[in-house]
């Protein structure tokens, strides 16, 4: 983003206005859509069937033109050699073929899509009893992750017990996806299982536990809900990730709209916490709008604080004055601010200009600070002096050195000499003054 701004900030306060030397304008053209298919159809059947002057013969023409036209392509869907994408690259072979020729199909094919249909219809021909042919063959054909994961998903929702005692023995990483796939197709018995685990693999419970959320949010999202409360109860310290899971589930099968129903249906806490955010980010990228109507009636609780943030976030991207608007509207609090500070550190990017103009309107508050750690953090790679000057201008005292820090540390990464210089003179304890010269990767 080229451009010259300079700005004169005391130690405590900014003074003046930004000068802008010279903004980049790019122009964005429209793309307009040309004669195509839909063209060359107007001068066909349809334009033919919609003239006024058409005789009542020549509708009827038409109308069997076009019901023959309709079963030719119903004839090539339903064929048994594939239909159109067959006769393009070829049929699938027939499942009565046998699992070697399904199989060397599925994985040795050159077109991608033949492998996938085939692979599919090896699926469809797999049993308890075929199994071990199969996976043989998978093997001997060097199957990737996902064609290896999805047998033994389709295995373990077939075999239960079975393929789950050979995934234990196996030396493959089988035993993910055939415990996914049994707790998908039969989830009492695989939640039996997690709790009557055999005594060599009580130290991968938390593992196996995690697989058995991912089957049951498959099929059951609300008996996984209940897993993974009940998991967190007993202190497993993967459950935050275990209910991510389940949001992302529940966001795939029915929508944002649900998915923050559901998360707000959740006991208050971290979990709650975990689920909102994922939940958020998501809302936000198709409405933001509607997804800050709905995580404001918890902008007051610390557990929604990333939530808050995600979708000013996201917002500021669109319409940067109103996201910050609806900040302005929240209850002060852990959320308000973390609000503030991903919008402005966003903002920035696009407008720093703008951003910093509306910083000099602000307040002094927490908010503004909140707002000023944001920006200067993120504008302290395109320019680390001002956003060092920014940070300063920050009145609550660790938020300032933690700001100055971050800000520094960019500034070692782009101008160590520079940065050295400037650490003499910044007042930062030696503990921060450390963190700049030794920025974590």
């Amino acid at each position: 983003m080229p451009y010259d701004a300079r700005m004169k900030i005391s130690s405590l306060r900014v003074h003046g206005a930004w000068a802008v030397a010279a903004v980049g304008a790019f122009a964005v053209g429209s793309l307009r859509d040309g004669p195509g298919d839909g063209g060359a159809r107007g001068s066909g059947d349809t334009a033919r069937t919609s003239a006024r002057g058409e005789s009542a013969g020549g509708l009827a023409d038409a109308a069997a033109e076009r019901r023959l036209a309709n079963r030719r392509d119903r004839d090539s869907l339903n064929a048994p050699t594939g239909g159109r994408i067959a006769a393009l690259f070829g049929s699938v072979t027939a499942a009565g073929a046998g699992v070697q020729a399904l199989a060397e199909q599925a994985l040795r094919d050159p077109n991608p899509i033949t492998r996938r249909l085939a692979f599919s219809r090896l699926l469809e021909a797999l049993t308890p009893e075929n199994a071990g042919e199969i996976r043989e063959q998978l093997v001997a054909l060097g199957a990737n992750g996902a064609e290896w994961n999805d047998f033994h998903y389709s295995w373990g929702a077939l075999a239960g017990i079975e393929a789950f005692d050979h995934a234990a023995a196996s030396d493959e990483e089988d035993l993910a996806a055939t415990l996914t796939g049994w707790a998908a197709a039969r989830p009492a018995e695989a939640l039996a299982l997690l709790d009557n685990l055999p005594e060599h693999l009580q130290g991968q419970r938390d593992k196996l536990a995690e697989s058995i959320v991912a089957g049951l949010a498959d099929t059951d999202r609300s008996m996984a809900t209940e897993l993974v409360l009940r998991l967190a109860a007993e202190g497993n310290g993967r459950a935050a990730n275990l209910i991510e899971i389940v949001a992302g589930e529940t966001l795939r099968a029915e929508g944002p709209e649900a998915a923050a129903r559901w998360s707000s249906a959740l006991p208050d806490g971290p979990l709650k916490a975990s689920a909102m955010n994922r939940v958020a980010d998501q809302y936000a990228r198709k409405n933001p709008q509607e997804a800050a109507l709905w995580v404001q009636t918890f902008a007051a609780q610390d557990y929604a604080a990333g939530a808050v943030a995600r979708v000013s976030g996201q917002w500021v991207a669109r319409d940067p004055e109103a996201a910050v608007g609806w900040l302005e509207t929240l209850p002060g609090g852990n959320g308000q601010n973390a609000g503030f500070s991903t919008a402005f550190g966003d903002w920035e990017d696009r407008d720093p200009v703008a951003a910093g103009q509306y910083l000099m309107a602000m307040q002094r508050s927490p908010q503004r600070d909140a707002a000023i750690s944001g920006f200067s953090s993120g504008y302290a790679w395109q320019n680390p002096q001002v956003a060092i000057e920014w940070a300063n201008d920050i009145s609550d005292p660790a938020l300032r050195q933690q700001t100055l820090t971050r800000a520094g540390q960019a500034y070692f990464r782009r101008d160590p000499e520079s940065a050295r210089a400037w650490l003499e003179s910044s007042n930062l304890p030696p503990e921060a003054q450390q963190q700049v010269l030794n920025p974590r990767r």
